[in-house]
């Protein structure tokens, strides 16, 4: 599948109108790229607004968070099908910073245009253009896609700053505090309380996103208020921000005026570490859903084993009978392999379309909520199993079996839709 020249064109004469500061130079060509429509091979492809790319999508909607699919169904060994991988995908987020240093093949692929990639004023021309290219073949493939960089606040790889640099967070004797230790390089923290540095934070977020390839930021390890409040103001109302909080409360609390979404990121079965529980994964997602700015694009993650179709489907029901979220179940991150595998699972092809009401529990303590083309139903952790009852024949998608009454054992859950003869 290919894009014509015109829409080529366009993308590479945006990006060499970028060499040097994407901040001064772009802000007026970034409306042509997020207004314009682009005459395909498939036709017309209009690129909507963040809003209706967010409110069009149908069901289930999964995400991609820093890594990708991981199987041999989507090989990845080319450009083309490395984007026909992240298009599957909803929603993706990527930063360059730390993926190249983990020889990860980026999707849109920018990366910042200085050695110190912290005192960056813009992207790498090159890499911009492409850039734009790999996101105008991925509306192709996938109109509804939304796309966002991670801005690195909290700690970065040691290349990140000059050493003496006045962003770093320093031990009493002068050294770098340590940071992650999960990197290929050292990692230190940054100075997150100095004001300069979060304008800093900000600024390289109001790069990301006029220059027109991402349609907001994410920020990791659970936010900073101050530097989230500066981003809001930088980059302005219509792009988005989704912080990297878990399931908690406390921090939704503060952001929720400033934030589309949270990245919830979760061990609810705790097989390797304890973030979340179903229970506080599940209270989250109501309030983020009820609080957030709109459009509201929280991402819920649960880590597993591949092979447990359980708690998969446990995950993505979850999401769908509270949220109009996005989904995944990857790989736990203390694994030693990239943060976030994943594979594809047939439940996430099903085409539920749009919901047609919002979620509801039921008396025996399940939650469930109707789709245009089936009925999903989550039964959550401590509850007893419970009977899905239809006067219709329907057929339940885990095993195909079609009938009139289904049991559902708790933290797990299904779809089910009605049989047409």
């Amino acid at each position: 599948m290919k894009i014509t020249k015109a829409l080529l064109t366009s993308a590479i004469v945006i990006g060499i109108s970028a060499c040097g500061s994407v901040e001064q130079t772009v802000e007026s060509k970034t409306q042509m790229v997020q207004e314009k429509s682009y005459q395909t091979e498939l036709g017309t492809i209009a690129l909507n607004s963040i809003k209706q790319r967010v409110e069009s999508r149908s069901y289930p909607s999964v995400f991609q968070a820093w890594n990708p699919l991981d199987t041999a169904e989507f090989p990845l060994d080319t450009l083309e099908n490395r984007l026909t991988a992240a298009a599957k995908h909803d929603l993706l987020w990527e930063e360059p910073v730390s993926q190249i240093s983990f020889n990860t093949p980026l999707v849109l692929g920018t990366e910042w245009n200085h050695k110190h990639t912290g005192l960056a004023d813009g992207f790498d021309p090159k890499t911009y253009q492409q850039a734009l290219i790999n996101r105008a073949k991925l509306l192709e493939k996938n109109p509804n896609m939304v796309m966002l960089m991670e801005v690195r606040w909290r700690d970065a790889p040691g290349s990140y700053l000059p050493e003496d640099s006045e962003y770093w967070l320093r031990n009493d004797d002068g050294s770098r505090v340590a940071g992650w230790k999960g990197g290929p390089e050292p990692y230190y923290m940054l100075n997150y309380e100095n004001k300069a540095f979060q304008q800093r934070v900000a600024q390289m977020s109001k790069i990301a996103v006029n220059s027109g390839v991402y349609d907001g930021v994410m920020f990791d390890w659970s936010g900073h208020l101050d530097i989230i409040k500066l981003t809001r103001a930088a980059i302005g109302d219509k792009a988005l921000i989704t912080v990297n909080i878990h399931d908690y409360l406390n921090k939704a609390e503060k952001y929720q005026e400033y934030i589309n979404g949270a990245f919830m990121e979760c061990d609810p079965d705790h097989s390797y570490k304890p973030l979340c529980t179903w229970d506080g994964m599940k209270k989250a997602i109501d309030f983020y859903e009820l609080k957030f700015k709109k459009p509201v694009i929280t991402g819920v993650e649960a880590w597993g084993d591949r092979e447990n179709e359980k708690t998969m489907r446990a995950i993505t029901t979850l999401a769908l009978t509270h949220s109009n979220g996005y989904v995944l179940f990857a790989d736990p991150n203390p694994l030693k392999t990239p943060d976030h595998l994943h594979n594809w699972y047939d439940m996430w092809d099903f085409d539920l379309g749009k919901p047609t009401q919002d979620g509801m529990i039921r008396p025996d303590g399940a939650s469930q909520r109707q789709f245009e083309n089936a009925l999903v139903v989550y039964n959550p952790q401590n509850n007893e199993k419970v009977t899905v009852k239809f006067k219709n024949l329907h057929k339940r998608f885990s095993d195909g079996r079609e009938g009139y009454e289904f049991v559902i054992k708790n933290v797990d859950g299904d779809i089910f839709s009605p049989v047409k003869h």
